[in-house]
């Protein structure tokens, strides 16, 4: 968290490191060719240091690493990301971050030293209004397997911002050795949201047994007798973070120590203290005022129920450009419009497009000003992390959702994610812990969870083979939920050939390599409370010849697949996006001088209150129908239940990969196809 000084500070140059910069490497570190208990481990971490000095506005790091593989040359590749902010509301100025003082070299394993002379350049990743995410980037010179790579460099910002540091421990490579230390500053320091004076500090730390922070007071006073601190860190032998297939977001795992400069003792007076103001300044967004309430009658006329009414508010806000999706317009594009600066809720309406908080307060303001308790819920994107109370930072949020009470029940609204169904929320929000507003005050809350049936994925496929093994035919793909959400807003990232590219690829990977796919067709793709249709148009050739008999897959729509759950142990537990279920159905007919030698059983696969699965295999004189559903209802699975999902997964993945054999007689006759299958 930044303060920003109460009292100008004059600043002491920076102290220069010792003669030698570098640590000496050690006859174990140069021979060093593996690493125990790590077979093929590509680097390793031999040391890190990361020093914050506040009252020199600098943050200095040191990385040592050992090279082992040629895949860990990439190391060399060094890129360091910062974000520079501008002067806000809550900063007066900006805080003029930059990376700079970078050193370092290559030693080879005899001990042959290439010092790095090159100039880093800087690249610009995004740049907005109030902030830019830039990157240092340099390469270390003549590395090669066996070598050790090391450098340093500072990250400094301006004299009127203090910025506590978050060591972030755990990471791709194991880490033999680890010296963290904060000197905080000493002076007065206001929080740049509230105006609060800020008189402690706060920090999470997520450790492995037996790892302890120290914190101590040091000898002496500063210039005006105040007792300064230091927060220091040892650390050894930290393993890299765990890989596994379907991990939970790793950010709320892994180790790390999180700092904050806070006015509050503990979480609770936080979340108590800095909720109120969040409230606050959302409700003085939203209102409504009565331009807002005006609006809100024109749009809501007609509509007896409250759900009735909802529905229209809704469709009103989805209808307006998000322009989280398409661009943030300045200044002088509105005024070019006629339009003013946007202060509220109902300036949003007028300029008909905001962001997606901006239109999630719309929403809210105008569910108020039909009669309605609407409130506002802040939350964390559950794909890349989950909600710390422990932790007092507004920064774990990424998401604003809506909250109404519909007659009598509330129901959760994603106004600001483009293309979501009323009364849904995208995956990535719902079974989420978040802050979100009470009567009188904040609290937390948990959102809604979802049902396999809410996310639902339809394949259908009507193929006809020729004499010579030739496929022709149509495929159907229906998405409903988080499927169709996340195809139609991929869609506003591009134009229509460039989802119909993406769409066509999604179903390659799936079909066997000798198939040729088109999109012929796509169906309600901003059509949003629908279903979203795609239709395909395939010919190629199918299955594998043996002579006189030809083999074929038994579920198309499986033919790419691999097993999903390799490994017989987990660290981890599973995590699944969201509850879902598939149901593939799919016809071949064939010439009347082919006939089915063999086919799978009909299968059914039951895991018990969690997942089904069921295979039928239908044959007939001229065709063979396939039908097969899919169907998993949990989002976690724990490690000790590991054994029973992965078993669940192999027995029904086997039953994918058996085979259909149609046998070939030495005639000719023209092919007698069926219905379609539906």
């Amino acid at each position: 968290m930044r303060a920003g000084l109460l009292l100008a500070v004059a600043l002491a140059p920076v102290v220069a490191h010792a003669a030698d910069p570098f640590l000496k490497p050690t006859k174990e570190e140069l021979e060093m060719k593996s690493l125990p208990g790590y077979p093929g481990a590509a680097a390793v971490v031999l040391f890190r240091e990361e020093i914050s000095k506040d009252d020199l506005h600098v943050f200095q790091n040191y990385n040592r690493i050992k090279i082992l593989t040629e895949e860990g040359k990439k190391y060399a590749n060094v890129e360091l990301g910062f974000v520079s902010s501008s002067a806000s509301a809550y900063m007066e100025n900006g805080d003029d971050k930059m990376v700079g003082d970078i050193i370092g070299r290559t030693i080879h394993a005899d001990g042959t030293i290439i010092p790095f002379t090159g100039k880093p350049y800087l690249k610009v990743i995004e740049k907005t209004k109030g902030y830019k995410v830039r990157e240092k980037v340099f390469t270390l010179p003549d590395v090669e397997v066996g070598s050790i790579i090391e450098y340093r460099y500072s990250t400094r910002y301006n004299d009127y911002v203090y910025e506590a540091p978050d060591w972030y421990i755990q990471g791709d490579l194991y880490l033999k050795a680890a010296h963290y230390v904060w000197y905080p500053t000493g002076h007065e320091m206001t929080d740049g949201a509230t105006g609060e004076a800020i008189n402690s500090i706060s920090w999470l730390p997520i450790l492995p047994p037996g790892t302890e922070l120290v914190h101590r007071d040091l000898p002496g006073t500063d210039a005006v007798g105040r007792v300064l601190r230091v927060y220091e860190l040892n650390i050894k032998d930290v393993p890299p973070q765990t890989e596994e297939e379907f991990m939970p977001p790793i950010a709320s795992f892994s180790y790390r120590v999180l700092f904050n400069f806070t006015p509050y003792r503990t979480p609770a007076e936080y979340w108590k203290s800095r909720g109120k103001v969040w409230s606050k300044s959302v409700d003085g967004f939203a209102g409504p005022n009565s331009d807002l309430r005006s609006a809100t009658e024109s749009i809501i006329a007609g509509a007896n129920t409250q759900d009735e009414k909802l529905r229209k508010i809704y469709a009103a806000v989805m209808a307006l450009e998000n322009t989280s999706y398409t661009r943030a317009h300045e200044q002088r594009e509105d005024k070019a419009e006629g339009l003013g600066k946007v202060s509220n809720a109902s300036d949003v309406l007028s300029h008909k497009r905001g962001d997606s908080a901006q239109l999630t307060e719309l929403f809210v303001g105008m569910a108020r000003a039909a009669g309605m308790k609407a409130y506002m819920m802040l939350v964390p994107d559950r794909s890349s992390e989950l909600f710390a109370p422990g932790r007092m930072s507004f920064s774990q949020f990424s998401d604003l959702i809506a909250i109404v009470n519909v007659d009598g029940k509330e129901q959760f609204f994603a106004p600001g994610s483009r293309y979501c169904p009323y009364a849904r929320l995208p995956w990535e929000d719902t079974v989420a812990q978040g802050l979100r507003q009470v009567e009188g005050g904040t609290d937390f809350g948990h959102t809604t969870e979802e049902n396999y049936k809410d996310n639902k994925t339809v394949r259908i496929a009507n193929l006809k083979m020729d004499e010579h093994g030739g496929i022709t035919g149509k495929i159907n793909i229906t998405f409903d939920g988080a499927p169709a959400l996340h195809w139609r807003q991929q869609a506003l990232q591009g134009d229509e050939e460039s989802i119909k590219h993406s769409l066509r690829t999604s179903l390659e990977e799936m079909l066997p390599k000798t198939l040729e796919v088109k999109v012929s067709e796509i169906h309600g793709i901003s059509d949003y409370e629908k279903p979203l249709t795609v239709d395909y148009e395939v010919k190629g050739t199918l299955g594998t010849p043996t002579g006189k008999r030809l083999v074929l897959p038994v579920d198309l729509f499986r033919a790419g697949s691999t097993a999903t759950f390799t490994h017989e142990k987990r660290e981890l537990a599973v995590y699944f996006h969201y509850p879902q279920m598939t149901q593939d159905a799919l016809r071949i007919n064939f010439p009347a001088n082919f006939s089915i030698e063999g086919s799978p059983a009909s299968s059914r696969v039951d895991m018990k209150g969690s997942g089904l699965y069921n295979m039928t295999v239908t044959p007939a004189p001229t065709n063979v129908t396939v039908r097969r559903d899919f169907i998993f209802n949990d989002l976690f699975v724990m490690p000790k239940n590991y054994p029973g999902l992965r078993s669940f997964y192999s027995q029904f993945e086997a039953k994918d990969q058996e085979s259909i054999v149609l046998k070939v007689a030495p005639v000719e006759a023209s092919t007698s196809a069926g219905p379609e299958v539906k």
